[in-house]
């Protein structure tokens, strides 16, 4: 399969040349990859429908309607579109065509990523707990502390109108 950039027109578009016959037993709805998006191939087309030549007013030389998979159409002609690898499980297809070399990059160190452990001297070293011996929670108000927070409180419950929170609305 070669791609083949036709610059005679403008837009210059891209085309297929020399396909194998797998790549054009198109199915409905299979996924396909328009020849211009051969560069990336993890976007997903999907065939909506493919018209032979003087089958549609609008593909006079036949071609194939397109869908994304965010719902855009797009119109191609017969050449410039095939049956994605992926749809035919050949999952290392642009890998092993594209020769791309990987490296790796290792800090000499094996197994775990990320920063290396501490040494067991380096660590915090916890202390025991000691039990105080002392009482948990909120210590208790002293009895006359008590009393003179209560005669505030019921001063206010006697002077108060008996309603509590927001006034209501009043209509006029």
């Amino acid at each position: 399969m070669k791609i083949i950039e036709k610059t005679d027109t403008f837009p210059s578009h891209q085309y297929f040349d020399e396909v194998e016959e797998k790549f054009l037993k198109f199915t409905p709805n299979c996924r396909v990859l328009p020849a211009r998006h051969f560069n990336e191939p993890h976007l997903h087309f999907l065939l909506k429908q493919r018209y032979e030549p003087g089958e549609h007013k609008h593909f006079p030389n036949g071609g194939f309607e397109i869908c994304d998979l965010s719902g855009g159409i797009y119109n191609f002609d017969l050449n410039e579109v095939v049956v994605h690898p992926f749809h035919l499980n050949m999952m290392k297809y642009f890998s092993v065509s594209q020769n791309i070399n990987k490296e790796k990059i290792s800090t000499g160190v094996k197994g775990k990523r990320g920063r290396p452990s501490k040494d067991p001297s380096e660590r915090k070293v916890l202390q025991e707990y000691v039990p105080t011996g002392g009482k948990r929670g909120r210590k208790p108000l002293d009895p006359e502390v008590k009393a003179a927070k209560e005669a505030v409180l019921a001063a206010k419950k006697a002077k108060g109108t008996g309603k509590k929170g927001r006034p209501k609305k009043q209509v006029s």
